[in-house]
């Protein structure tokens, strides 16, 4: 029988991939800060034309725009505090990427947690160098 069991995905650090993390988050957050301009544009525009018609409706959407930039405001100091955590990282040290879903088989007679314990692959440099069965 096959069952499902997660594997870690563990990296060691190198120059790369600090580059490459690094790279990743500055670009999640210009596009916050792209989608924060738009979104204030189509704001300005909207605001001309509600205000115009209806008070109330000019106050709801005043607020839905205050609480999405509360939201893109949180996303973008949480990525910042990510960026600063890549920067503590130790040449050679082991991180966690992200948990990936596997399966194993297990059969009659088989010691089923020793089976779906979790298993672990170690890359360096997006080249595997290790898996281990824990």
């Amino acid at each position: 029988m096959i069952v499902k069991r997660e594997i870690l995905l563990k990296a060691i650090v190198t120059e790369g991939l600090k580059t490459q993390l690094r790279e990743m988050v500055e670009g999640t957050i210009k596009e916050i800060d792209d989608s924060q301009e738009e979104m204030e544009r189509q704001y300005r525009r909207l605001m001309l034309e509600v205000q115009r018609m209806d008070q109330a409706r000019a106050m709801a959407v005043r607020q839905q725009v205050e609480t999405e930039r509360r939201r893109q405001a949180d996303t973008k100091k949480d990525l910042e505090r990510q960026l600063e955590e890549y920067d503590q990282l130790q040449m050679d040290e082991e991180v966690v990427l992200r948990v990936l879903e596997g399966t194993v088989e297990v059969g009659l007679g088989d010691n089923f947690f020793d089976k779906v314990r979790r298993a672990e692959i170690v890359v360096k440099d997006d080249v595997v160098v290790e898996i281990r069965e824990a």
